[in-house]
């Protein structure tokens, strides 16, 4: 039997493991940095929707309600930062 291609970890040399370690790392780091953002700008925008609920101008969300843009980000935002530390910071919870 013949082999076509040439894959998998018996095939990697060491510099494509350390290449690979070391993306995986970066994309990790990127993505806890994210989720960090992510969270604060969560915070932002909810900082924003309470300083237009003061206003009492019609601005803050209470036409809107739940379907309001800017509590739909809000959620989006927490939901996805809240995945992304799920899945790249479960070795750091041993």
């Amino acid at each position: 039997m013949t082999q076509l291609a040439m894959a998998g970890d018996d095939w990697l040399s060491d510099n494509d493991r350390k290449r690979t370690t070391r993306a995986i790392a970066a994309r990790k780091k990127a993505a806890l940095a994210a989720a960090k953002k992510l969270e604060a700008a969560t915070d932002a925008v909810n900082a924003y929707l309470h300083a237009c609920n003061e206003c009492n101008d019609g601005s803050g969300g209470e036409r809107g309600g739940a379907w309001d843009g800017r509590r739909l980000l809000m959620r989006d935002l927490t939901e996805f930062a809240g995945w992304l530390t799920a899945v790249y910071d479960k070795e750091d919870r041993t």
